[in-house]
């Protein structure tokens, strides 16, 4: 048993330094170009795949969760992860300043906000302190059955009413403002999908901290990897951005923002040619909602960040 661990270990070793290692080179134009020469042959992308394990791309979250097991803990669930969370709930990064931004104004007047994946409401804590949320908002988290017990034990220490936890996404019909927040990619249903379940669209739409592909990857699919987070692992899914924004689009929805977030890297060691050095953050406004109060400047189109 404890060879069979140690043989584990090295794998995982293995896996993780050729995977930095393709990460680095497949920053540069040379690399990028050897990768993707190599991953053209069918036998060569066989070894390939096989060499960088976990991190290949798959064809679902079942198969990627499937693969991932034969390694380590796959899931959420994992206590160094609803550990970390608590210890970040009051902390504001520096991608929630663009979320700031466009809530200052309309914060007050928000009665109703659906955080997907919220975790134990991280994100609540740390834009609380800032924005004025009225006491008759209703801050809804719809997350993993542990996480919503370990959120509810959270709001009952901070005496915090306005949190409530679910696990029905049904309940974000009716929403003024519907938040994910570092967690769309860790569902494999697009967004668009989700909201046909609701009665009424959210009028408001915040996207923050998701992976997705270069703008070169034209018409690519979405592409499902794995996240390794060191002691556990997570299927996860690189959005192509052109495809995310136009099924919103399609939807009544208007883009007024978006903007890079440097902290997370969801890089893909086999396609340098899709992968980016960061992750995204979108802000959508329902066709006919004031995204502003009257007197409040507003982003022009020129200044949307694009890379």
């Amino acid at each position: 048993m404890r060879q069979r661990s140690m043989v584990s270990a090295l794998r995982i070793l293995q896996i993780r330094l050729l995977a930095k290692f393709l990460e680095v080179w497949g920053r540069t134009e040379a690399g990028r170009n050897a990768i993707v020469w190599l991953r053209g042959g069918k036998y060569r992308t066989r070894v390939l795949a096989s060499l960088v394990g976990y991190r290949q791309t798959f064809p679902s979250f079942e198969a990627a969760a499937k693969y991932a097991g034969h390694f380590q803990f796959v899931g959420h669930e994992h206590p160094r992860n609803i550990a970390h969370h608590r210890a970040q709930a009051w902390r504001l990064r520096e991608s929630d300043y663009p979320v700031l931004f466009h809530l200052s104004s309309v914060a007050p007047m928000l009665r109703k906000i659906f955080d997907l994946g919220g975790n134990i409401g991280n994100l609540f804590y740390s834009l609380a302190n800032v924005l004025q949320f009225s006491d008759e908002m209703s801050w809804i988290v719809y997350d993993l059955p542990l996480m919503l017990a370990e959120g509810r034990k959270l709001s009952e220490t901070t005496h915090e009413s306005r949190l409530q936890f679910t696990d029905n996404l049904a309940a974000a019909s009716g929403c003024d403002l519907f938040i994910a927040s570092g967690s769309l990619h860790y569902f494999e249903q697009p967004l668009a999908e989700m909201f046909s379940w609701l009665a009424k669209l959210p009028p408001r739409l915040l996207i923050n901290r998701t992976p997705c592909t270069r703008e070169t990857a034209g018409d690519t699919q979405d592409v499902v990897t794995v996240q390794d987070n060191e002691h556990y692992l997570v299927p996860s899914i690189v959005h192509n951005q052109a495809r995310l924004v136009r099924s919103l689009l399609a939807l009544g929805y208007h883009l007024r923002a978006s903007w890079p977030v440097y902290e997370r890297c969801l890089w893909l060691p086999l396609y340098p040619d899709l992968s980016l050095p960061h992750y995204w953050g979108f802000y959508f406004v329902l066709e006919g909602t004031d995204a502003m109060p009257p007197g409040h400047a507003t982003l022009p189109p020129e200044a949307i960040v694009k890379h």
